[in-house]
């Protein structure tokens, strides 16, 4: 079976869509601002009567998500590969001592490297 000799960068990652976002950061900020305006949604139903509020204010939250989340993702990931984000945020909830998906943790101190030889570890022997 013929191999490709080079595969460019690019080529495997995923495309940008919207704003400079990738398909999965356009769902996460949308689904975001769906769910953050959705509490004002209700009181404003509730305050005028119109069930139709909820609706329309959650997804004039899901816009401007799109809009200033968009800003934001792509002065974060500036110069950074597509990945980065997540593995940021992963990193940031492994210093906080919360869970982390996909069953693995993170390396959140630093220490000097010893090699072990020290005489105390060994009966005093030199």
């Amino acid at each position: 079976m013929p191999s490709i000799a080079f595969i460019p960068k690019r080529l495997n990652e995923p495309p940008v869509v919207f704003r400079g976002m990738t398909g999965k950061e356009v769902v996460m900020m949308t689904v975001a601002g769906f769910a953050s305006g959705l509490p004002l949604g209700i009181v404003s139903a509730w305050v005028l009567g119109a069930i139709a509020m909820v609706p329309t204010v959650c997804f004039l939250f899901a816009g401007a998500a799109l809009w200033f989340g968009g800003t934001v993702m792509r002065r974060l990931r500036r110069g950074r590969s597509t990945i980065w984000f997540y593995r940021h945020v992963q990193w940031k909830l492994a210093c906080a001592g919360l869970p982390m998906g996909e069953g693995g943790s993170l390396i959140t101190h630093s220490t000097a490297y010893r090699i072990g030889r020290d005489s105390y570890r060994h009966g005093g022997r030199s």
